[in-house]
């Protein structure tokens, strides 16, 4: 609530008050430059804010201890942002399979075959059955982005979070993972938060919509809502109009 997040002179977020309605999606809108993973980063505690309270599941993280801050991320599943070769948090010694792997053997106590069965069903998925025994350095973008999301999404995590959802990705293949991250949630009735510019995926995705623009959320709640509001920001971001505040000049 009310996050700030300070770089020396540069405040990035100033004011950040985002509630993520549980069993359901949220996708966090903005252009590029805007905070979106600045705020991931706060969720997941890998930043601490300058001001304000972060809470995961009404825990402070703040207030926790390293020991509880880890138990706490145990209960997500995360796809990170990133470029290459480093990126979307993958390990880079393990092959795809092993990426996807590796989650299920740390978290749970299921047997080999049961791993490995839950493994390759999440492959086939996102379309990677066939690039199993390949290493991420061999990956385009696209590819190590679906290997993050076939792991988070195989370990049936409460909480999901997507960062930066379209980066890497062709239309067609985003439009194909938007519609498996929906069966996937319906399944689950997790908590998913994913950020993108993409309008479509918001449109495709979205039970919830909230718009950062300099580090503040501008609008906030049901995703018909906010996507037909009348703010000027909103609309010109949600049209694509030329005209209105987002100019070239903003970062």
């Amino acid at each position: 609530m009310d996050v700030v997040k300070e770089f020396g002179s540069e405040r990035v977020l100033d004011g950040v008050d985002l509630a993520v309605p549980a069993g359901a999606i949220t996708v966090l809108l903005g252009p590029s430059g805007a905070g979106k993973t600045v705020t991931i980063q706060h969720i997941l505690g890998l930043l601490k804010p300058s001001a304000g309270v972060v809470k995961v599941d009404g825990e402070d993280l703040a207030a926790i201890s390293e020991e509880e801050l880890y138990e706490v991320r145990r209960g997500m599943s995360v796809v990170l942002q990133g470029s290459l070769p480093f990126t979307c948090g993958l390990f880079y010694s393990l092959n795809v399979y092993e990426n996807v792997a590796y989650g299920l053997r740390e978290r749970t106590r299921w047997s080999d075959e049961r791993i490995d069965r839950v493994t390759k069903e999440a492959l086939r998925t996102v379309g990677l059955q066939d690039h199993a025994d390949r290493m991420p350095g061999e990956l385009s973008g696209g590819m190590a982005k679906r290997t993050a999301l076939a792991r988070a999404l195989a370990l049936k995590s409460s909480i999901v979070i997507i960062d930066d959802l379209d980066a890497g990705l062709d239309s067609v293949r985003l439009s194909l993972l938007c519609a498996v991250i929906r069966d996937a949630q319906e399944d689950t009735d997790a908590t998913v938060l994913v950020t993108t510019h993409d309008m479509k995926v918001a449109r495709d995705l979205a039970d919830f919509v909230a718009l950062i623009h300099e580090g503040r959320i501008i609008a906030n709640g049901e995703a018909d809502a906010v996507l037909g509001s009348d703010e000027p920001f909103v609309r010109q971001f949600v049209s694509g109009a030329r005209s209105g505040p987002l100019q070239l000049r903003d970062t």
